[in-house]
């Protein structure tokens, strides 16, 4: 004898069914995370690269600026050079034009290293990334003008700022831990110094040549 089925059974089958197709559709329909939305203005940059990095730094690989990133390098050697009582004009765009190109070649050589770990990085997003990173050095004046007892512990956490912040950008536009970026930046150092001393090597050997 067969039996005949219940309709309320028929009817929890049909509403588990229909609760398991909605929420197949939900999950298949959940959108994936917008990448780093631009930051409002230059001066918005600026602050968050000193007070709110990582997000800064995740921003402006989003969105880099060549432009806004040499400003920054322009700016960290203008006063450092005013910093030095070199008021002249001529010193502080010698100064700007100097640190600008050894940026864009430290970050050349960096580049580089990335390729050979095989991280594939644009050009324009180091620049930026490295550039912005640059900021917390401005606070080197303050820091040697506070009185003697405190002006070696600044100058120190100066420095320590900087160099983090580098780190700290690079390891974000490479897509690194931060420990990994530390055994990177020290070979591009190295390799740019090597580099400029074979620059200079060649050069006394035309001029010996030469005359």
């Amino acid at each position: 004898m067969n039996a005949t089925p219940n309709p309320e059974d028929i009817n929890a089958i049909a509403s588990d069914s229909s609760t398991d197709s909605n929420t197949n559709t939900n999950a298949e329909s959940v959108t994936p995370p917008s990448p780093p939305q631009n930051l409002g203005t230059f001066l918005d940059r600026l602050y968050g690269t000193l007070f709110l990095p990582q997000v800064t730094f995740e921003q402006l690989k989003a969105h880099p600026s060549f432009v806004q990133a040499a400003i920054v390098i322009a700016l960290v050697n203008a006063l450092e050079t005013i910093r030095l009582d070199h008021l002249s004009i001529v010193r502080i765009v010698g100064s700007v034009i100097g640190g600008s190109i050894g940026w864009v070649f430290f970050t050349f050589l960096l580049k580089q290293l990335a390729n050979v770990f095989q991280k594939n990085v644009e050009m324009l997003e180091l620049l930026t990334l490295t550039g912005f990173a640059s900021l917390p050095w401005i606070f080197m004046a303050p820091a040697l003008s506070l009185p003697l007892q405190s002006r070696f512990l600044g100058a120190i956490a100066v420095i320590i700022w900087f160099i983090v912040w580098q780190v700290w950008s690079a390891s974000v536009a490479l897509g690194i831990k931060s420990w990994k970026t530390l055994a990177i930046i020290p070979l591009a150092i190295a390799g740019g110094v090597v580099a400029l001393i074979w620059l200079g090597n060649t050069i006394n050997l035309l001029v010996s040549i030469s005359f």
